[in-house]
């Protein structure tokens, strides 16, 4: 069967025009052309998760707390809010009301009785005053009334009468045991609430009229409320119980007096002040205090102007805002989230044809486009969450927008990260309210990191860059907000800090995540290419040991494709690692090369055209199977993998065609390569060297520089008409330097030198 007549670039590109019929026709087609409907339609969805996660649907609070307003905040709908000063005043009041906690040690009261007890024991068994002795007659003497002060002359007291009166009560032992029950009643109360001497603080730090009291070794919480009139010590209260308690023919005037004088000598305070329940308590009294609303009608001022929002100010804006909200139609919640998803829509397109006409360093695939609007979508859910949970002015959003501009900017370019976050900035500050002063400095921080990165070659740059860009956002901070009128305070110092110590941690945080980022996302690193490039990898020394001329071929072929790919603004690191890596698979069986057969007859003389092919071909598929073996990236996989494309095995093809005469049974695709064509620029660069260079190397010591310069361009030119350039992006104009690079650098590879004279032999 005779293969199909191959057309050249330009029958192809006239074919595909000529397919075209009518305007819808054309707009279709150039509306499907790399992957454009793709890319539009993944933009739109974007869009619309952006627009639910800065809920669109409503408008933002357009106010941060240290925010000053220029002018009066006036309602728009009626609310009621918590008022903060008012609830504060009465938790103060509660605080001043509550009753403070005294724990109670009973032990001195009982211990006072005992001792009240023994001593009318002791005097009952005297029975006559003349009979104590001198100790005793003193302990009697505590029986009898104090001297009043104001008394010149003391009223003389027939001590003996007295004793004799007080004994009388006492006829026998059940009537001491009498007194002993009677006192025991009568102490009882005194036990229970105990007894103090005076209250140690002021009606402004709590109850002048209730104290709570728990019993000594008993949880404070047990405490039970009493007067304090009911435990205060004074004249006359053991008086009025023992009235109550004791004997019937003890209850006498005289004889509850005497005992009243001896207790009003020995009692004392038996009440201590606990206070860390009293604090309890108050602070539960507080915590118990209601709500108190104020109202607000529409039109009356909330805020007036030149105020400093705190604390209490954002709670009520805050309160308007969610009544404004709440009275929102789902119709008009709708039409609005359709028009923010449009508007971000509009913006994000803008921005990618911005980047498709100028910028050639971007992502190429709908895999490596997703992934980068994965993550716009992750910056902007990470800068709401932090910025829901912010209580100052500070920019909470510099960390994540930092993080997706940096890693943007290593990974395709600078430019890409600019325009794309300048979209994110433009979408958060006016989305969530942050205005024209979080655009302003989000701008000037995330600008000022991009531009510091240029080539990253080492994770101590990241770091660099983030503590520069912490000092910009400092001093940005400052700036805007003093232009905005807001006085320099601890407040804004504040803020200006924390803007800094996000900007900085920015790089601490993504040189951690970087090894993270890169393997599930297929992100290369010029850190990560350069530890990829040092000759130690075990593929490189294996190659070095079974296929040293092949290692020596990929090394030169790196050498040129870096050059010719930095020409044109292409990834020349990463062009140069993939070179290193494109040819491991003929580690497999290196003898069947033609660089590797120095000295030895070549196998392919005994071999058939067709299985020659198949060898030789086999080294794309077997370096593919040693790159995953060895978990190396994928986009090097993908250099691997196309850097001969569908390319015709020309040679072996010729002999297959010289071999048959008649070419019936010569099929042209059997002689091609798997593929696919290359679908980067790094990929088409990396094709053309390698072509160019083994072609010259094959001329052997003829290789002059037109002769190479004639073969370089004829390589090229066959390539471009074989349609092997076709999904690589590469411009016409980007080719012809291309093409004079590759010249150049063979040309210097394989430049001649002069030969040096032979030595003289030596003469005897």
């Amino acid at each position: 069967m005779p293969s199909p007549q191959r057309r050249d670039r330009k029958e192809r590109v006239e074919a595909s025009y000529s397919s075209r019929d009518g305007k819808f026709s054309m707009i279709y087609q150039g509306f499907i052309a790399h992957n454009q409907g793709v890319e539009f339609l993944l933009i739109f969805l974007t869009s619309a998760v952006i627009a639910l996660l800065i809920q669109a649907y409503d408008p933002p609070l357009q106010w941060r707390y240290n925010d000053v307003p220029e002018r009066t905040i006036v309602c728009r709908t009626p609310f009621l809010v918590v008022s903060g000063y008012e609830k504060i005043r009465d938790q103060e009041r509660a605080r001043m009301e509550a009753p403070h906690v005294f724990v109670n040690d009973l032990l001195p009261l009982v211990q006072l009785r005992e001792s009240l007890w023994n001593t009318v024991a002791a005097m009952v068994r005297f029975r006559k005053y003349d009979r104590l002795d001198d100790q005793s007659r003193a302990d009697f003497d505590q029986f009898l009334p104090r001297p009043k002060t104001d008394e010149k002359e003391p009223p003389v007291i027939d001590k003996s009468a007295v004793f004799d009166k007080f004994v009388a009560h006492f006829k026998d032992a059940a009537t001491l045991d009498q007194f002993s029950e009677g006192l025991r009643k009568s102490f009882t109360p005194f036990e229970v609430h105990g007894l103090l001497d005076k209250l140690t603080y002021d009606a402004r730090q709590g109850s002048q009229d209730h104290i709570l009291v728990y019993r000594k070794g008993d949880p404070p919480d047990s405490a039970v409320s009493f007067r304090v009139n009911e435990v205060m010590i004074k004249n006359g209260q053991f008086r009025e119980s023992f009235k109550k308690n004791l004997p019937r023919d003890m209850q006498n005037d005289d004889f509850v007096q005497l005992l009243s004088n001896w207790l009003g000598r020995k009692v004392e305070a038996t009440l201590q002040e606990d206070d860390n329940a009293t604090l309890i308590v108050q602070q539960k009294a507080a915590d118990e205090v209601q709500d108190v609303y104020v109202e607000f009608t529409v039109g009356k001022p909330i805020i007036s102007a030149g105020t400093l929002l705190g604390k209490s100010e954002m709670t009520m804006l805050q309160a308007e805002y969610d009544a404004f909200v709440e009275g929102r139609t789902d119709k008009e919640r709708i039409h609005r989230f359709a028009a923010a998803t449009v508007i971000i829509a509009s913006l994000f397109g803008i921005c990618w044809g911005f980047v498709r006409r100028r910028e050639r360093r971007r992502p190429h695939t709908i895999p490596a486009f997703s992934t980068m609007l994965i993550g716009m979508i992750l910056a902007v859910a990470f800068a709401r969450l932090v910025q829901h949970h912010s209580l100052t002015s500070a920019e909470w959003e510099i960390l994540p927008l930092l993080l997706f501009t940096i890693t943007v900017s290593i990974t395709y370019s600078w430019e890409i990260a600019i325009v794309f976050s300048f979209a994110l900035i433009l979408i958060l500050s006016l989305g969530t309210g942050g205005g024209i002063n979080l655009l302003i400095i989000l701008s000037v921080v995330t600008i000022s990191a991009t531009l510091q990165l240029g080539r990253l070659h080492s994770r101590r740059k990241l770091i660099v860059v983030g503590f520069n860009a912490g000092v910009v956002a400092f001093l940005i901070t400052l700036a805007v907000y003093v232009f905005a009128g807001h006085p320099i305070d601890d407040n804004l110092l504040r803020s200006a800090f924390i803007n800094f110590i996000w900007a900085f941690a920015s790089g601490f945080v993504l040189t951690g995540l970087l090894p993270f980022i890169e393997g599930p996302f297929n992100i290369l690193s010029d850190m990560s290419l350069l530890v990829l490039a040092d000759i130690s990898h075990p593929l490189l020394q294996n190659l070095i040991r079974v296929a040293p001329a092949t290692y020596n071929h990929s090394m030169q072929v790196g050498i040129i494709a870096e050059t010719a790919a930095e020409a044109i603004g292409a990834r020349g690191l990463f062009t140069r690692v993939g070179a290193y890596f494109h040819d491991i698979g003929k580690s497999i069986k290196p003898e069947y090369y033609s660089e590797n057969q120095a000295g030895i007859e070549n196998i392919h003389n005994t071999l058939g055209p067709q299985l020659s092919t198949l060898v030789v071909v086999a080294h794309v598929k077997d370096g593919v199977a040693m790159a995953k073996q060895h978990r190396l990236p994928k986009p090097l996989i993908d250099l691997i993998e196309q850097h001969h494309g569908t390319s015709l095995v020309s040679f072996f093809y010729g002999k297959a065609k010289a071999a048959n005469k008649d070419n019936q049974n010569v099929e042209e695709s059997t002689f091609r390569y798997p593929g696919p064509k290359p679908t980067t620029k790094e990929a088409a660069i990396l094709m053309i060297a390698d072509s160019c260079e083994s072609a010259c190397r094959s001329m052997g010591p003829d290789a002059t520089p037109g002769k190479i310069e004639n073969k370089v361009r004829l390589i090229i030119k066959q390539k471009l008409d074989d349609g092997q350039l076709d999904n690589c992006h590469l411009t016409l104009h980007e080719l012809k330097i291309v093409e004079n690079c590759v010249i150049k650098s063979i040309i210097a590879a394989m430049h001649g030198r002069v030969r040096y004279p032979e030595p003289e032999p030596k003469r005897d």
